[in-house]
């Protein structure tokens, strides 16, 4: 397991660095006021696919327990509809026809999107696989709402049902042809449902087929914060930025984020490079990588600024493409100094070279 989980952490810092790049340069299509509809569309689907290739890594992290999932503010409708538009087109082909009951003004639940989404994709995947085993059409109806211990949405189908309700979460149990399904999607459900402290059960409906209801808690101290973040970001000003990865897509594109707030930004390639220009010119904030190839990596150069321009150290953005080896704080990363897993999203970025900026002294930077 342990070998598995150093190939997949491999591929995962491969892929990362391009995901950001592509996720990058969606949003800033997005946001740049110069696409009609269908380009904002497409954009926006560009991003929706590449945030669904970062889920697959990062399920594959979770599996070799590589990755600490998330816990962040969710809209439970909004990551249903996000989940059903990924299958919106396969749907209509399947004639399958979607039946959603959203109750409004849900309040927000602390979770891991990427894994709801994973949950709920897995869900209709296996509904419209139990209707299709039987007919050439059906019904899948999505329904959500408040209950005593907080929300809950629930997956209907107009399938056969399940054949044994006490064993379908169970690890390689499937009534699936061969090769068609490998019975861990449903354990899998479970595992994160449980983990983000819910319930899912499944039952038969009839004359409708099966019934899964997912139950999660509430958690709005989380969501306070979050708009706290949010209100910091918006309210950033201009600073000189350096930013130092070596990867070259990654630099593009992140660069085109800083500078659509109008940072000034300068890159570098490696840490000699970084030190070289930090010797000539004066930053309010470093963005670096942390893990780059050779004598490039982030800490190494954060190890410098601490003995030549220690003001600046504390206002350091570190970025890694690749998980962290448990899912405690890695051994040398510096204390408060904030760690971005790639591929982030920009107002993330954004909000903490923001947060930094509003507290930063322009005339101390330079010592």
């Amino acid at each position: 397991m342990a070998a598995v989980g150093q190939l997949i952490s491999g591929v995962a810092h491969e892929l990362n660095n391009p995901l950001t790049a592509i996720l990058g340069y969606s949003q800033l299509l997005s946001a740049s006021g110069q696409m009609g509809p269908q380009g904002l569309e497409y954009s926006d689907k560009l991003y929706k696919q590449a945030q669904r290739t970062h889920r697959i890594v990062q399920n594959l992290l979770s599996f070799s327990r590589q990755h600490k999932p998330e816990r962040v503010p969710v809209q439970l409708n909004q990551a249903l509809e996000d989940t059903l538009a990924l299958r919106d087109y396969d749907l209509r082909m399947s004639n399958i026809r979607v039946h959603l009951d959203l109750a409004e003004d849900l309040p927000m639940t602390a979770a891991d999107p990427h894994q709801l989404q994973q949950v709920f994709l897995n869900l209709v995947n296996n509904a419209v696989d139990a209707i299709l085993e039987h007919s050439t059409d059906g019904d899948l109806w999505v329904r959500t709402g408040e209950c005593e211990d907080g929300l809950f949405v629930e997956f209907t189908d107009s399938g056969p049902g399940v054949k044994d309700a006490s064993r379908v979460f169970d690890p390689f149990y499937t009534t699936k042809p061969v090769g068609k399904g490998t019975g861990l999607g449903l354990s899998i459900c479970y595992g994160i449902v449980t983990e983000h402290g819910g319930t899912i059960r499944v039952k038969n409906v009839p004359p409708c087929g099966a019934s899964f209801t997912i139950e999660l808690p509430l958690q709005a101290a989380i969501a306070e914060k979050e708009s706290g973040i949010r209100r910091q970001a918006d309210a950033g000003k201009e600073g000189r930025i350096l930013l130092v990865d070596h990867d070259q897509s990654v630099l593009e594109a992140v660069t085109a984020i800083l500078r659509s707030r109008y940072h000034v930004v300068r890159t570098a390639c490696d840490a000699n490079e970084a030190q070289t220009l930090l010797k000539e010119q004066d930053f309010d904030v470093l963005v670096a990588d942390l893990q780059a190839p050779g004598d490039g990596d982030g800490i190494k150069l954060h190890q410098w600024l601490e003995a030549n321009r220690p003001l600046l150290a504390q206002h350091m953005v570190l970025t890694r493409a690749s998980a962290p080896a448990s899912v405690t704080r890695e051994d040398g990363v510096p204390n408060g100094c904030p760690v971005l897993q790639k591929p982030f999203k920009a107002a993330d970025l954004l909000a903490l070279v923001d947060g930094m900026l509003a507290q930063a002294d322009p005339t101390a930077l330079k010592r």
